[in-house]
Protein backbone atom coordinates (compact mmCIF):
# COMPACT_ATOMS: atom_id res chain seq x y z
CA UNK A 1 0.00 0.00 0.00
CA UNK A 2 2.77 2.44 0.93
CA UNK A 3 4.59 1.68 -2.33
CA UNK A 4 1.42 2.36 -4.32
CA UNK A 5 0.92 5.66 -2.50
CA UNK A 6 4.54 6.57 -3.27
CA UNK A 7 3.95 5.92 -6.96
CA UNK A 8 0.76 8.01 -7.01
CA UNK A 9 2.49 10.83 -5.15
CA UNK A 10 5.47 10.74 -7.53
CA UNK A 11 3.16 10.91 -10.56
CA UNK A 12 1.42 13.88 -8.94
CA UNK A 13 4.75 15.64 -8.37
CA UNK A 14 5.71 15.10 -12.01
CA UNK A 15 2.33 16.26 -13.34
CA UNK A 16 2.43 19.41 -11.22
CA UNK A 17 5.94 20.16 -12.45
CA UNK A 18 4.99 19.59 -16.09
CA UNK A 19 1.88 21.75 -15.80
CA UNK A 20 3.95 24.46 -14.15
CA UNK A 21 6.48 24.41 -17.00
CA UNK A 22 3.74 24.77 -19.61
CA UNK A 23 2.08 27.68 -17.79
CA UNK A 24 5.39 29.44 -17.19
CA UNK A 25 6.53 28.98 -20.80
CA UNK A 26 3.42 30.85 -21.99
CA UNK A 27 4.83 34.02 -20.37
CA UNK A 28 8.22 33.76 -22.08
CA UNK A 29 7.26 35.25 -25.49
CA UNK A 30 6.21 38.49 -23.82
CA UNK A 31 9.37 38.59 -21.70
CA UNK A 32 11.49 38.08 -24.83
CA UNK A 33 10.33 41.47 -26.13
CA UNK A 34 12.36 43.11 -23.38
CA UNK A 35 16.05 44.01 -23.34
CA UNK A 36 18.36 41.15 -22.27
CA UNK A 37 18.89 42.05 -18.63
CA UNK A 38 15.26 43.00 -18.05
CA UNK A 39 14.12 39.88 -19.91
CA UNK A 40 16.12 37.51 -17.72
CA UNK A 41 15.09 39.33 -14.55
CA UNK A 42 11.44 38.79 -15.46
CA UNK A 43 11.98 35.16 -16.50
CA UNK A 44 13.87 34.25 -13.32
CA UNK A 45 11.27 35.96 -11.16
CA UNK A 46 8.47 34.01 -12.86
CA UNK A 47 10.42 30.75 -12.57
CA UNK A 48 11.15 31.32 -8.88
CA UNK A 49 7.55 32.02 -7.88
CA UNK A 50 6.18 29.21 -10.05
CA UNK A 51 8.50 26.72 -8.37
CA UNK A 52 7.50 28.02 -4.94
CA UNK A 53 3.87 27.33 -5.81
CA UNK A 54 4.88 23.86 -7.05
CA UNK A 55 6.68 23.24 -3.75
CA UNK A 56 3.65 24.33 -1.74
CA UNK A 57 1.33 22.07 -3.74
CA UNK A 58 3.61 19.02 -3.47
CA UNK A 59 4.90 19.36 0.09
CA UNK A 60 8.50 19.67 -1.14
CA UNK A 61 9.70 22.59 0.95
CA UNK A 62 12.93 24.55 0.66
CA UNK A 63 14.94 26.47 3.24
CA UNK A 64 17.58 28.78 1.80
CA UNK A 65 20.43 29.57 4.17
CA UNK A 66 23.29 32.03 3.95
CA UNK A 67 23.76 34.97 1.64
CA UNK A 68 25.12 34.82 -1.89
CA UNK A 69 27.75 37.38 -2.91
CA UNK A 70 26.38 38.92 -6.11
CA UNK A 71 28.91 41.73 -6.57
CA UNK A 72 31.24 41.48 -8.32
CA UNK A 73 29.55 38.89 -10.55
CA UNK A 74 30.56 35.46 -9.19
CA UNK A 75 31.04 31.98 -10.58
CA UNK A 76 28.38 29.95 -8.75
CA UNK A 77 29.21 26.27 -8.19
CA UNK A 78 27.65 23.45 -6.19
CA UNK A 79 26.69 19.80 -6.03
CA UNK A 80 24.69 18.24 -8.88
CA UNK A 81 22.17 15.89 -7.27
CA UNK A 82 19.07 14.82 -9.18
CA UNK A 83 15.99 16.07 -11.02
CA UNK A 84 15.16 18.34 -8.09
CA UNK A 85 18.20 20.50 -8.89
CA UNK A 86 16.14 22.42 -11.43
CA UNK A 87 13.27 23.66 -9.23
CA UNK A 88 15.45 24.06 -6.13
CA UNK A 89 18.08 26.21 -7.84
CA UNK A 90 15.32 28.23 -9.50
CA UNK A 91 13.90 29.01 -6.05
CA UNK A 92 17.28 29.78 -4.49
CA UNK A 93 18.67 32.21 -7.10
CA UNK A 94 17.09 35.60 -6.47
CA UNK A 95 18.96 37.20 -9.37
CA UNK A 96 19.28 36.08 -12.99
CA UNK A 97 22.34 34.03 -13.89
CA UNK A 98 23.85 32.61 -17.06
CA UNK A 99 23.58 28.85 -16.73
CA UNK A 100 25.70 26.14 -18.35
CA UNK A 101 23.49 23.19 -19.32
CA UNK A 102 23.66 20.13 -21.54
CA UNK A 103 22.39 20.50 -25.10
CA UNK A 104 20.06 17.51 -24.67
CA UNK A 105 17.66 19.86 -22.86
CA UNK A 106 17.06 21.68 -26.14
CA UNK A 107 15.35 18.58 -27.52
CA UNK A 108 12.85 18.28 -24.66
CA UNK A 109 9.42 19.80 -25.46
CA UNK A 110 8.68 23.02 -23.54
CA UNK A 111 11.77 22.66 -21.37
CA UNK A 112 14.01 23.04 -24.42
CA UNK A 113 12.32 26.28 -25.42
CA UNK A 114 12.73 27.61 -21.89
CA UNK A 115 16.41 26.65 -21.58
CA UNK A 116 17.28 28.25 -24.91
CA UNK A 117 16.15 31.61 -23.51
CA UNK A 118 18.50 31.72 -20.52
CA UNK A 119 21.12 28.95 -20.70
CA UNK A 120 24.35 28.30 -22.57
CA UNK A 121 23.85 24.81 -24.02
CA UNK A 122 26.80 22.53 -24.75
CA UNK A 123 27.30 19.04 -26.10
CA UNK A 124 29.13 17.31 -23.25
CA UNK A 125 30.90 14.83 -25.57
CA UNK A 126 32.11 17.51 -27.99
CA UNK A 127 35.31 19.34 -27.00
CA UNK A 128 34.61 22.16 -29.45
CA UNK A 129 31.13 22.70 -28.00
CA UNK A 130 32.53 22.74 -24.45
CA UNK A 131 35.15 25.32 -25.44
CA UNK A 132 32.47 27.48 -27.07
CA UNK A 133 30.36 27.21 -23.93
CA UNK A 134 33.21 28.28 -21.68
CA UNK A 135 33.96 31.19 -24.00
CA UNK A 136 30.32 32.30 -23.91
CA UNK A 137 30.24 32.13 -20.12
CA UNK A 138 33.51 34.01 -19.83
CA UNK A 139 32.04 36.77 -21.96
CA UNK A 140 28.91 36.85 -19.81
CA UNK A 141 31.00 37.06 -16.65
CA UNK A 142 32.99 39.99 -18.02
CA UNK A 143 29.70 41.68 -18.91
CA UNK A 144 28.64 41.48 -15.27
CA UNK A 145 26.45 38.36 -15.32
CA UNK A 146 26.80 35.80 -12.51
CA UNK A 147 27.38 32.41 -14.10
CA UNK A 148 26.17 29.07 -12.76
CA UNK A 149 28.07 25.80 -13.34
CA UNK A 150 27.84 22.33 -11.83
CA UNK A 151 31.55 21.38 -11.73
CA UNK A 152 30.73 17.66 -11.52
CA UNK A 153 29.39 17.95 -15.06
CA UNK A 154 26.51 15.52 -14.53
CA UNK A 155 24.24 14.26 -11.76
CA UNK A 156 25.84 12.24 -9.02
CA UNK A 157 24.45 8.72 -9.37
CA UNK A 158 27.12 7.13 -7.15
CA UNK A 159 27.35 6.42 -3.44
CA UNK A 160 29.91 9.13 -2.62
CA UNK A 161 28.85 12.68 -1.68
CA UNK A 162 30.50 14.23 -4.75
CA UNK A 163 32.00 13.25 -8.07
CA UNK A 164 35.30 14.70 -9.23
CA UNK A 165 35.17 18.38 -10.17
CA UNK A 166 36.16 19.53 -13.63
CA UNK A 167 38.44 22.53 -14.06
CA UNK A 168 36.29 24.74 -16.30
CA UNK A 169 34.48 26.77 -13.65
CA UNK A 170 37.68 27.48 -11.76
CA UNK A 171 39.71 28.43 -14.84
CA UNK A 172 36.90 30.77 -15.89
CA UNK A 173 36.79 32.41 -12.45
CA UNK A 174 40.55 32.89 -12.33
CA UNK A 175 40.71 34.25 -15.89
CA UNK A 176 38.12 36.90 -14.96
CA UNK A 177 39.50 37.35 -11.41
CA UNK A 178 35.90 36.75 -10.30
CA UNK A 179 34.93 35.26 -6.92
CA UNK A 180 33.74 31.69 -6.57
CA UNK A 181 30.35 31.46 -4.84
CA UNK A 182 29.88 27.87 -3.59
CA UNK A 183 26.60 26.35 -2.48
CA UNK A 184 25.48 22.96 -1.22
CA UNK A 185 22.14 21.19 -1.59
CA UNK A 186 21.25 18.96 1.37
CA UNK A 187 18.73 16.12 1.87
CA UNK A 188 18.12 15.77 -1.86
CA UNK A 189 18.16 11.96 -1.73
CA UNK A 190 15.62 11.95 1.08
CA UNK A 191 13.04 13.62 -1.16
CA UNK A 192 13.94 11.98 -4.47
CA UNK A 193 15.01 8.40 -3.86
CA UNK A 194 18.50 7.72 -5.20
CA UNK A 195 18.50 6.90 -8.94
CA UNK A 196 14.72 6.49 -8.92
CA UNK A 197 11.80 8.62 -10.07
CA UNK A 198 10.11 8.25 -6.71
CA UNK A 199 9.57 11.23 -4.44
CA UNK A 200 8.60 11.89 -0.83
CA UNK A 201 7.45 15.17 0.69
CA UNK A 202 10.03 16.83 2.90
CA UNK A 203 12.27 19.82 3.47
CA UNK A 204 15.39 20.48 1.43
CA UNK A 205 18.17 22.89 2.30
CA UNK A 206 20.03 25.10 -0.15
CA UNK A 207 22.97 26.69 1.66
CA UNK A 208 25.16 29.45 0.28
CA UNK A 209 28.74 29.03 1.53
CA UNK A 210 31.33 31.80 2.01
CA UNK A 211 32.62 33.22 -1.29
CA UNK A 212 36.25 32.73 -2.30
CA UNK A 213 38.26 35.50 -3.93
CA UNK A 214 40.41 34.63 -6.93
CA UNK A 215 42.25 37.95 -7.07
CA UNK A 216 45.90 37.39 -7.90
CA UNK A 217 45.40 33.72 -8.81
CA UNK A 218 46.72 32.19 -12.02
CA UNK A 219 46.11 28.93 -13.85
CA UNK A 220 48.68 27.35 -11.56
CA UNK A 221 46.20 27.85 -8.69
CA UNK A 222 43.36 25.92 -10.37
CA UNK A 223 44.05 22.56 -8.63
CA UNK A 224 44.22 24.14 -5.18
CA UNK A 225 41.11 26.25 -5.76
CA UNK A 226 39.17 23.27 -7.09
CA UNK A 227 40.23 21.15 -4.09
CA UNK A 228 39.30 23.90 -1.63
CA UNK A 229 35.77 24.27 -3.02
CA UNK A 230 35.34 20.49 -3.22
CA UNK A 231 36.37 20.15 0.44
CA UNK A 232 33.95 22.89 1.55
CA UNK A 233 30.95 21.27 -0.13
CA UNK A 234 31.93 17.73 0.85
CA UNK A 235 32.31 18.75 4.51
CA UNK A 236 28.75 20.09 4.59
CA UNK A 237 27.36 16.90 3.06
CA UNK A 238 29.31 14.61 5.41
CA UNK A 239 28.28 16.62 8.45
CA UNK A 240 24.57 17.20 7.76
CA UNK A 241 23.15 15.18 4.89
CA UNK A 242 21.53 11.93 6.17
CA UNK A 243 22.64 10.09 3.02
CA UNK A 244 26.31 10.74 3.74
CA UNK A 245 26.76 11.41 7.47
CA UNK A 246 29.61 9.25 8.74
Amino acid sequence: MLKLLSVFYSVYVGLMFGMGLVLVSLTYPLAMLLAERRKLTVIYTINRYAMRVWGALTGIRLRVEGQAAWLPAPVIVGNHCNILDMPICAMACVKPVKLLAKAEFARVPVLGFMFRTFAVLVERDCAESRRAGVKALSGALKAGWPIFIFPEGTRNRGASPLQNFKDGAFRTAIAAQAPIQPFVQLRMRQVQLHNRLLFKPGQLIFRWLPPISTLGMTDADVPALRARVYAMIEAELLREDPSFVL
